[in-house]
């Protein structure tokens, strides 16, 4: 296995363990959950003065715009000649918010603080399903736009998922811990298919740079001639 393909690999097992993790602390450790709540607290808008900029944020995480910026990330790759392209952005974002929606209900379980007052969250909300739309998209164009716009909308995709982790939590829908959570577990399944998206096209750019530098090699050596 190429290193191209190990360093996905490694880092979707980082996110699933870290989700695990996060988890358990959220869940588990009395002192997490007061801080958790009361870095909540300070997003929270009593006053409401941002609810509702916040509220159209947060709903570009509900699954029609979704699906819409889906239809154009895989147009994009279709445009391009790269249906695998559409495929992989297809699988991250179909994955991750399955898996979301599946843990969301595992997972339920109310978490209680005073400091919250009437801002009480629901007993279903962990990991955050905003944030994991957020963050599936914003992956999922990292797939199909050409190489060189890649930071870019890297940096795009990283504004639009701050600004829907700070909506959902600005409108008390989600605890902190439950944004990261929704962030890794789409995060995991964008390192996973990369990784597969890799072994699909025979390791990956490391294994090109490998073949070139092979090549490179062969052609710089003196010609031996048998007379």
């Amino acid at each position: 296995m190429t290193r191209s393909v190990k360093a996905p690999l490694a880092a979707w097992i980082a996110c699933a363990g870290a989700l695990v993790g996060l988890a358990l602390v959220a869940y588990g450790i009395d002192a997490a959950q007061r801080a958790d709540a009361t870095l909540l607290t300070k997003f929270i808008a009593r006053d409401g003065t941002l609810g509702t900029p916040a509220e159209t944020i947060a709903h570009l995480g509900d699954p029609l715009p979704l699906l819409v910026m889906l239809a154009a990330a895989c147009a994009i790759a279709l445009w391009r000649g790269r249906p695998l392209d559409a495929a992989a952005a297809v699988t991250v974002v179909a994955g991750a918010n399955l898996t979301t929606q599946v843990l969301k209900v595992a997972l339920a379980h109310p978490r209680f603080q005073s400091v919250l007052g009437h801002d009480q969250l629901g007993p279903v909300a962990f990991p955050s399903g905003h944030a994991t739309a957020a963050t599936s998209i914003a992956i999922a164009f990292l797939f199909v736009v050409p190489h060189e716009w890649r930071p870019a909308v890297a940096a795009a995709g990283a504004c639009f998922v701050a600004a829907v982790g700070c909506s959902v939590m600005i409108l008390a829908w989600h605890f902190p811990s439950d944004v990261l959570g929704g962030i890794l577990v789409a995060s995991g399944w964008g390192f996973a298919v990369l990784a597969l998206r890799r072994i699909a096209e025979g390791g990956g750019s490391g294994r090109r740079d490998e073949d070139r530098g092979r090549r490179a090699q062969v052609a710089s050596r003196p010609a031996i001639s048998v007379k």
